[in-house]
């Protein structure tokens, strides 16, 4: 197991919409894959990690929801070719990326979605979700898609925001 350089803010892949990958093809190089990708984001205190976060160009992401208390394991979603079914209601907070870090913006989300997904074992699920795991959702698709959070963010932040990264760029390895 190892834990993984995480790209930043400004790489190519970050804005590379993903194509769906073949299940069976990657099949092989998964459990590797997934126990370093959990184990990197747990290093990191993150709640998602997307594959193009570790700069590769695959449809996956995986989300590890904090437990109820700081001892309990985290739920942990291994998701594939994620699509976005449907979403409801929408609820403006506070985001955060572990490639952009330390810096934390609102934005807003929907509150409801449901997403189809693949799981580690090849297995299809749809899954409706609200709360901390919608957002997660929502933040690892837009991964996927080539979508950062601050794209979410209202447009006359944006400059706030741009002079943010500018500053803190300077301290990401």
């Amino acid at each position: 197991m190892s834990i993984l350089r995480i790209t930043k803010y400004g790489e190519p892949i970050l804005r590379q919409k993903l194509k769906p990958v073949d299940y069976h093809q990657i099949a092989p190089q998964l459990p590797a894959l997934l126990k370093d990708m959990e184990e990197t984001c747990l290093a990191v205190r993150g709640v998602g990690l997307a594959a193009n976060q570790i700069g590769l160009p695959l449809r996956l992401a995986v989300i590890l929801l904090p437990g109820e208390k700081e001892e309990d394991p985290p739920t942990k979603y291994v998701i594939i070719n994620p699509e976005i079914i449907s979403k409801r209601g929408e609820k403006t907070e506070e985001e955060g990326c572990l490639s952009l870090p330390g810096l934390w913006a609102d934005v807003k989300r929907f509150t409801d979605v449901t997403i189809q997904y693949l799981d580690e074992n090849g297995q299809p699920h749809t899954k409706r979700a609200r709360g901390l795991l919608a957002k997660a959702f929502q933040h690892e698709v837009d991964h996927l898609d080539g979508k950062l959070f601050i794209d979410l963010v209202d447009p006359k932040l944006k400059p706030e925001v741009k002079k943010a990264i500018k500053k803190l760029r300077e301290n990401w390895n």
